[in-house]
């Protein structure tokens, strides 16, 4: 009886709590809109071209813009029929883009609970990890302004969730959706599409593996194994196998030979202004994604340092060579993007300016961390399956490494999608972070408020973001 009474008032909470965190994001959006009703960095290239999306000019483009127009033709689709098109409203689309990545994160909690764990487990855990992802401050921040972030993530959120109900087709077609907001999402349609390939893979040997092996290197070996057996089988199977094969990824083999054809017609990725966005090698990229992902997720990856310590204990001179390899990697291959140094806007500007460019010595001292921080990184995922594993470190890799411009909002996929793959978390791990996440918004919005400046060039305030 007491657990009943128990588990009623638990479901009266969480019923509560949805529409008061929504009235809580509704007050905080026009607080925020209050203070900074006028284009914000990079608004200034997002707005005015979707008014002329609106006024019917679809053949007008700024240079400027260096993604695909999917945000605007959305904006254009829902606001124009309304004549709503003006500022506020279309932040209003990222507002309703936050809301909606609340909810595809629980669905998709609730789906992975039950294939990756096995297990139905508490609804408020679910719903608090929701939050926490709707919350994740370098997305959170731009739930008040009209940036591509929120309505990017909602459609790599959609595509995942349909890829999980096994609506393959359907998850492609919102692939190439997110494809049109952002270019680099390709990357995510890759991922799912290597996962997809697998899957129908494992129907042919996972019945013969332990979990070990599924999450190990024998993985690989087995799936060799079998390939060879059914070669010896004979052609026609084979031809049979991959003719199947073949079909199952269609819809994903379109979006991305689509995207082939795109850059080879674009005659590269960016769109627009080419300069701002030049592909680079960018190897630090990884350690300081490793790093970002444990400021964020350290309940998850700080229990680990009793392996790490064990690890560097016996592989001694493994972890040395380790080191020394990121050492290397820190002293010839940190560059840094001229906006990073200019654009006083931004937290990475101060982190930069402060520390990475005024002592020399700094990068060094922050190896052992990248260490610790990237071990901690790999064993969360250690559990899955050993092709995922290598696919996830790929796909983040091919987002990154590219990149010469360090910018959190890169690193919000990766981590979102990290979220996802760990393993079940323990109530503390859900709480610590939540308060992790809470503090941090506190901070970047008092920030965000309090701080403002002028440039000479420029007649309204500027503010510090992500």
């Amino acid at each position: 009886m007491a657990n009943q009474s128990l588990v009623k008032v638990v479901q009266c909470t969480q019923k509560i709590s949805i529409p008061l965190v929504c009235l809580s994001v509704i007050t905080l959006f026009i607080y925020l809109n209050r203070i900074q009703p006028h284009y914000y960095v990079d608004e200034v290239f997002h707005v005015p071209q979707t008014l002329q999306y609106c006024a019917g000019n679809f053949t007008q483009w700024d240079p400027k813009i260096t993604t695909l127009p999917g945000l605007y033709l959305i904006a254009t689709v829902i606001l124009s029929p309304l004549k709503l098109c003006n500022i506020f409203y279309l932040r209003c689309i990222n507002l309703l883009g936050t809301f909606l990545n609340f909810y595809l994160s629980l669905i998709i909690l609730k789906q992975i609970s039950i294939t990756h764990w096995m297990q139905r487990w508490n609804g408020w855990k679910k719903l608090v990890m929701a939050y926490n992802i709707m919350f994740f401050p370098p997305l959170f921040f731009w739930h008040f302004l009209y940036y591509t972030d929120v309505i990017s993530v909602n459609a790599i959120l959609l595509m995942l969730l349909l890829h999980l109900h096994k609506k393959f087709t359907i998850a492609a077609f919102v692939g190439l959706l997110s494809v049109i907001i952002r270019q680099t999402n390709i990357i995510w349609v890759a991922f799912v599409t290597v996962e997809r390939i697998f899957d129908l893979l494992d129907l042919k040997i996972k019945k013969s593996m332990s979990r070990e092996q599924y999450s190990s290197i024998i993985y690989l070996r087995l799936l060799w194994k079998k390939i060879v057996e059914e070669i010896c089988h004979g052609w026609t199977s084979l031809i049979k196998f991959i003719l199947q094969l073949c079909i199952q990824l269609f819809p994903y083999g379109v979006v991305c030979l689509t995207f082939v054809a795109f850059i080879i017609w674009n005659k590269g990725i960016v769109v627009g202004d080419k300069t701002a966005h030049v592909p680079t090698i960018h190897i630090p990229q990884l350690l300081y994604f490793s790093a970002f992902l444990f400021c964020f997720s350290w309940p998850y990856m700080i229990v680990n340092w009793k392996d790490y310590f064990k690890f560097i204990s016996k592989h001694w001179i493994f972890t040395g060579c380790i080191l020394v390899l990121l050492t290397v990697i820190v002293h010839f291959n940190t560059l840094v993007h001229p906006y990073v140094l200019a654009d006083n806007r931004h937290y990475v500007f101060y982190f930069w300016n402060k520390f990475m460019g005024r002592y020399r010595l700094f990068k060094y001292l922050l190896v052992p961390l990248y260490s610790f921080t990237l071990y901690t990184m790999f064993h969360g995922i250690k559990h899955l399956r050993f092709i995922t594993q290598i696919n996830y470190i790929l796909m983040i890799s091919a987002v990154l490494i590219p990149q010469l411009l360090i910018e959190p909002r890169y690193f919000i996929m990766p981590y979102i999608l990290y979220r996802f793959l760990i393993e079940k978390p323990k109530t503390w791990q859900i709480i610590a972070e939540s308060i992790t996440i809470l503090i941090v918004n506190f901070l970047q919005f008092y920030i965000f408020a309090n701080k403002v400046f002028y440039w000479r060039n420029q007649l309204h305030p500027q503010r510090i973001s992500w």
